[in-house]
């Protein structure tokens, strides 16, 4: 630290001080007055001080987000959520990367990035669908929440970034209630008995369109990728009282490929008697004035032209040309499920037997002590509840009564006494495969296709 001194033999007071290079230097401060010389001495000793150059910090390197996305996430993706990857990737692409795909992955796991992700969140309930033009959903919201989540917990367990950004979000806080971008519609849809009657036998739509349509609403409100995979072999007419349809998978339209039915469980669904007599007439001859050939076991029920399962985006244009045809209100194809249920419910049935047709998967501990074989009467009263008399004079199939002829035997079932067609032994009956004999591909016995499992 330098000092202001007197010197003999001059009138101005001096300075000394060491500089930058810790040299002790002295000079006078060309004034008497001590306070001046005290303020030159500090201006001086400021002036010396040596230069510290401060480093920059060390700039944030990595893949960007879109990088990290598309050369390892997607990748990822796709081998994880095989039926799910696309419409993931779909919402990522038109709602996240246009504002951070450029970013540096692991700058958005700064302080800054975390409030950067924070304000988009807020901000999605303005962001506009791709389908409309307008304010996406709640739903939609929820649903891109959740990948972006799922988007940097992986980046963080691939060391991508260090810390989760996402972690403190709050859906009470952050996210709108789930609710329908338009309220009231679901109130509003579903088709009552009468339009399921026309939509599975007015001439005005094709045949296999009307098979389609009553294996859809009387088949348990099956949704499209089911009754698109349903094949021949899943159908098990040994049962009592009603066949039984048996669907463990389903068909993915965006992967082409054939996966579990949605929630992973299998279906075992009662087949209404109106279904069962279609399903014997387009056996026996429909099948095979559509298709060209016979019917075998492998066969999809309800296969496109080619053979191949029927395309959930192909089915909806036919379905809306054939309501429009029809005169009847469009919908969406979805609603077979919620009509089936309705209508069973309507006319008193046991919700706990149509949940066990529509929603089998256990969803608490007292469902795992269900039993489909002590419940299977139940199952089929409840569809039962679904008056066959409705479709009195009319069929499915064309012909149907006189191609597959068709007798008729009373099913009561605790209460229910139902009129049903059984298919007639007398007729080019299919013989079982498993006995070594062939088939016909013609008609069907009474007890019908060779079960999937023994009764």
């Amino acid at each position: 630290m330098g000092a202001v001194y007197t010197r003999r033999g001059t009138r101005f007071l001096w300075m000394k001080w060491t500089d930058a290079r810790g040299v002790e230097r002295r000079e006078s401060a060309g004034t008497a007055d001590p306070v001046l010389a005290r303020k030159l001495l500090a201006e001086v000793e400021r002036q010396e001080q040596p230069v510290r150059l401060v480093a920059p910090p060390p700039a944030i390197v990595g893949p960007t987000v879109e990088e990290f996305l598309e050369e390892v996430w997607l990748p990822q993706r796709r081998v994880l959520r095989p039926f799910a990857w696309k419409n993931d990737y779909s919402r990522l692409k038109h709602h996240f990367l246009p504002k951070f795909g450029n970013r540096v992955l692991a700058d958005l796991a700064s302080d800054q990035g975390e409030v950067d992700l924070l304000d988009w969140l807020l901000a999605l309930r303005t962001h506009l669908s791709q389908r409309d033009d307008k304010p996406i959903g709640s739903r939609t919201i929820w649903s891109l929440a959740s990948i972006v989540r799922v988007f940097f917990a992986d980046a963080l367990e691939r060391k991508h970034v260090r810390r989760d950004p996402t972690a403190g979000w709050r859906a009470d806080r952050h996210l709108p209630a789930k609710e329908d971008k338009e309220k009231g519609w679901r109130q509003r849809s579903g088709f009552t008995l009468d339009q399921v009657v026309t939509l599975s036998t007015d001439a005005r739509i094709p045949e296999d369109r009307r098979v389609h349509y009553a294996l859809r609403f009387l088949g348990g409100g099956l949704r499209p990728g089911e009754a698109a995979n349903a094949r021949w072999r899943d159908l098990d007419r040994a049962v009592e009282p009603l066949w039984r349809l048996v669907l463990s998978s389903s068909f993915s339209t965006h992967a082409l490929k054939e996966k579990a039915t949605k929630t992973g469980a299998e279906l075992n669904v009662p087949v209404h008697p109106v279904l069962q007599r279609a399903l014997a007439a387009w056996w026996s001859e429909g099948w095979a004035r559509f298709m060209k050939r016979a019917p075998t076991l492998e066969d999809l029920i309800v296969p496109r032209l080619e053979g191949g399962q029927r395309r959930v985006t192909t089915t909806l244009l036919q379905f809306h040309a054939d309501l429009a045809a029809l005169g009847l209100p469009k919908q969406r194809q979805y609603e077979s499920r919620s009509t089936f249920r309705n209508l069973a419910l309507r006319a008193d049935a046991s919700e706990f037997h149509v949940n066990l047709i529509t929603h089998p998967k256990p969803q608490k501990a007292a469902d795992f002590y269900t039993r489909l074989e002590m419940q299977w009467e139940g199952m089929c009263r409840a569809v039962l509840a679904i008056d066959p008399a409705a479709w009195a004079g009319k069929s499915v199939v064309e012909g149907a009564v006189e191609q597959a002829n068709v007798p008729e035997r009373v099913v009561t079932v605790r209460g229910h006494s139902r009129t049903v067609g059984v298919p007639s032994p007398t007729k080019n009956p299919m013989k079982n495969p498993a006995s070594g004999t062939t088939e016909t591909g013609h008609c069907v016995t009474p007890t019908g296709l060779e079960p999937m499992f023994s009764t």
